[in-house]
């Protein structure tokens, strides 16, 4: 029965001796607080960190109360005082942070939506201030500027963003599509190589890369970089369409229409595929065309195979043009170049109905 007696007397000098460790300023404070009075457990607060400049307790709860009034620098100073002082009170630092980031993140996402976006810049300028090391808010933040065409703003915070998680692919994604906007296509090269490095199997970065070392006019680097992520998704369209494009630019027409027929197998409606085949095989017409003129300028005689594979380039750009219009009719070149094939193939009428109807849209 002594030895319990003794265990009970020390719990209650133990109880005490916290007791006398809390000033009267912060048990008043806490008072307050119970009572939802924030302006008077502040001005305890304040007090107390005047005499007691060393209370961790007193800190920590300043910064909840000017937190309460979203003051938010107050707040991180008296947080980063309190957590300088001792660790005692960091999960609830960090829960406090966490309670009033969400808050104010929801808010300003809503305001986004509804399409405020000078309210939703503010929420996520204050999330900012609630948590600077939560890299969401840089984003939606950039995504907000963004939409307002401040660019170099938007710009900015993913920068930041990235200061604080340099290996988020999404972010570098982001910004390298700002710098793709902006005709900065070195930049594009550096953020997207490093997306690549980050992510080896993301095709986004090589198809960006692609693009981007294509108006670098880098079009051996553009098209092994199309190779490279085709090779990893042999059936990306757009990948496809892509280098399909090159070997259209560069002349190289045969592979062009392979390529293209590949994205018309899998979209057959693709307006912009559908029209390069056909332009693709006026172009070999054309080219066709101009070596018999010399042939028979040069006093050689045309065979009648060179004059049918003429005939047939023409014919085959037929279907494919004329799929183009059913998809958008209110192009005029297309209207024209279906008339030219038209015409080629020894059908003057219908090559007629479709210069008139070019002329139209021309007069419109």
């Amino acid at each position: 029965m002594k030895i319990r007696y003794v265990a009970v007397i020390m719990l209650l000098v133990g109880i005490l001796s916290i007791m006398a460790c809390q000033t009267k300023e912060v048990t008043s404070a806490k008072v307050y607080i119970q009572q939802d009075n924030w302006e008077k457990a502040i001005e305890q607060l304040e007090n107390a960190i005047k005499l007691y400049p060393n209370d961790v307790e007193a800190h920590y709860l300043l910064g909840e109360g000017y937190a309460n009034q979203g003051n938010w620098d107050g707040m991180n100073q008296m947080f980063k005082k309190s957590l300088e002082l001792s660790p005692q009170f960091d999960q609830q630092i960090k829960s406090t942070r966490e309670k009033y980031w969400v808050t104010t993140f929801n808010s300003g996402v809503n305001r986004i939506n509804g399409k405020d976006l000078d309210g939703a810049i503010e929420k996520f300028q204050t999330c900012i201030l609630i948590d600077s090391q939560k890299i969401g808010a840089y984003r939606n933040l950039a995504i907000a500027l963004t939409q307002k065409q401040q660019f170099d703003e938007a710009k900015s915070m993913y920068q930041k963003a990235l200061e604080i998680e340099p290996e988020n692919v999404e972010v570098i994604q982001a910004l390298a599509a700002l710098y793709f906007d902006s005709k900065e296509y070195n930049k594009v090269v550096e953020l997207e190589n490093k997306a690549l490095e980050l992510d080896p199997t993301n095709t986004d970065p090589i198809a960006n890369l692609a693009l981007a070392y294509d108006f670098l006019g880098e079009k051996q680097l553009a098209r092994e970089t199309y190779e490279k992520a085709l090779a990893m998704n042999p059936d990306d369209a757009d990948l496809l369409f892509n280098l399909a494009r090159l070997h259209y630019l560069n002349g190289e027409y045969e592979k062009a229409i392979e390529l293209f027929g590949k994205v018309i197998s899998s979209k057959p409606d693709d307006f912009d595929a559908n029209v390069n085949v056909g332009n693709a095989f006026l172009s070999m017409a054309d080219n066709l065309r101009k070596v018999l003129v010399e042939k028979e300028n040069n006093g050689q005689e045309v065979t009648p195979d060179e004059k049918d594979k003429l005939v047939s380039f023409y014919n085959q750009s037929i279907p494919y043009l004329e799929k183009a219009i059913a998809i958008k009719g209110d192009s005029v070149n297309i209207w024209n170049n279906l008339g030219i094939a038209y015409i080629q193939i020894g059908n003057k009428e219908k090559g007629e109905e479709c210069f008139k109807k070019a002329e139209e849209l021309q007069n419109k």
